[in-house]
């Protein structure tokens, strides 16, 4: 794995992670999708790009009822656009969710930024 700087993760690091989802795991690609996965307790991780309007953010909140913890919110150091071509499409993706990693480790990501990940998690309790 290339190097990381402690407490966070390279751009490089997720992104071989996310592709590796794409091409064997399962993801759902968007606002919509990720909140219907939420409601259903599918989710295990929602990807938002820094750029995430709000709304969407306050979105997840209220379909995340804090009933189980599992799900792991992280804040993708680049915006929309980035994140989509991350995913290897040719359009911005402002969220998305994994349902199954496949043979990634994306799901034990840690975020620099721990309050945005708790601040959604309180939100819900």
């Amino acid at each position: 794995m290339a190097k990381t700087k402690r407490g966070s993760t390279e751009l490089a690091d997720v992104n071989r992670e996310l592709q590796k989802v794409v091409n064997g795991g399962e993801l759902l690609i968007g606002a919509k999708e990720t909140v219907k996965a939420l409601r259903r307790k599918e989710a295990k991780l929602v990807i938002y790009a820094s750029n995430c309007p709000e709304k969407l953010r306050d979105n997840f909140n209220d379909a995340d009822s804090g009933e189980r913890e599992e799900v792991t919110y992280y804040k993708y150091p680049a915006n929309s656009l980035e994140l989509g071509l991350a995913c290897g499409k040719p359009y911005s993706i402002a969220s998305l969710c994994i349902t199954d990693a496949g043979e990634s480790e994306i799901l034990r990501l840690r975020t620099s930024n721990d309050e945005v990940k708790t601040e959604v998690i309180n939100a819900n309790r």
